[in-house]
């Protein structure tokens, strides 16, 4: 049974059973009565395409992420979709990878579904601010999720990550690792946020050239594991790292010379990922809270969606969370 047949059965117009699918225009309790009681005895399932046609709305959202093996956009990417599911839409993953050029096939992409929302994971997706793809945009609310564009349509929720590397100099210093170093593995604006946390920090300790101590790696194991042997032999007894799994590589490579950890050589990460706690010793890392941020970036979009009170920009407090390898 479609549409045509409700409304020949209940005597009615098509508009008529459309308001009453779609919720929406004026509806005698008698004829929405008759017109429900129809579609239940024919089990009738409006088409979404249609109904998106009717309500302006298709109930898409797409999430955007580079890479979603890696655990950080896993688990942001899970709970966002989760939340927004349970608030009727459906969720489309891009799994974008690193080249613009790959963005905006995705853009293209989602433009022709017509879909409601887009939220774009990481301050990589920054890069987007200078492509005019995002013109044929202005219509749809974007959120970042710790990242920003300055467009009109585009909100932002930050993680105040270069607090959070603050955090993990100051208590390395504490503990008495006082030659420190940092490694940036990434070129994001999310990286430059850290480094410049480490900077900050250093320079409270009489550290004037701090920026001498940062030193640069290819993300992942193997950098990692190159880079810190590389300054444990220039004499540096703590490193403060921008990622957890960059960070997992030097603690696998000092431990295979024989150099202990923490005493000889501190090390910290950054996001709390399941990195940090499956390795020996287990990583001191800083908590960017992945959970609270994906939640405050699905509620954002919702409300725009729903055309409620406009947010301003959104900053998440970090915390360290210390374990055995500082």
């Amino acid at each position: 049974m479609n549409i045509y047949d409700i409304a020949k059965e209940a005597g009615v117009s098509i508009a008529t059973v459309s308001r009453v699918i779609n919720n929406k225009g004026p509806v005698s309790d008698k004829t929405r009565t008759k017109i429900e009681a129809i579609m239940a005895k024919s089990e009738y399932q409006p088409s979404a395409i249609a109904r998106g046609l009717a309500s302006g709305s298709t109930k898409i959202i797409a999430i955007f992420a580079v890479d979603v093996r890696v655990p950080h956009y896993a688990k942001t990417s899970f709970i966002m979709e989760r939340l927004l599911s349970d608030q009727g839409y459906m969720v489309i993953i891009c799994n974008t990878g690193e080249e613009i050029s790959d963005w905006r096939r995705y853009l293209s992409l989602m433009r022709e579904r017509n879909i409601d929302g887009i939220i774009l994971t990481g301050s990589i997706y920054n890069r987007l601010e200078k492509d005019d793809i995002l013109n044929g945009f202005s219509d749809i609310p974007i959120v970042m999720a710790n990242g920003r564009i300055k467009l009109p349509n585009v909100k932002s929720v930050f993680v105040d990550e270069g607090r959070g590397i603050e955090l993990a100099t100051e208590h390395m210093f504490s503990r008495g690792h006082k030659k420190l170093a940092y490694v940036v593995d990434k070129d994001t604006e999310s990286a430059e946020r850290k480094k410049n946390g480490f900077i900050r920090q250093m320079a409270m300790f009489g550290t004037t050239d701090a920026v001498q101590h940062v030193y640069t790696t290819h993300y992942g194991l193997d950098g990692g594991a190159k880079i810190a042997l590389e300054l444990y032999e220039k004499g540096y007894n703590g490193l403060v790292f921008g990622e957890d799994l960059t960070a997992v590589g030097a603690i696998n490579a000092l431990r295979e010379k024989g150099i202990q950890i923490p005493k000889q050589m501190a090390v910290s990460g950054c996001n709390n990922s399941e990195y940090s706690f499956i390795c020996s010793p287990g990583l001191t890392s800083v908590n960017n809270k992945a959970e609270v941020l994906s939640e405050l970036t699905a509620h954002l979009l919702i409300d725009l969606l729903n055309e409620k009170k406009e947010t301003a920009e959104m900053i998440i407090v970090p915390e360290l969370v210390v374990r055995g390898s500082t």
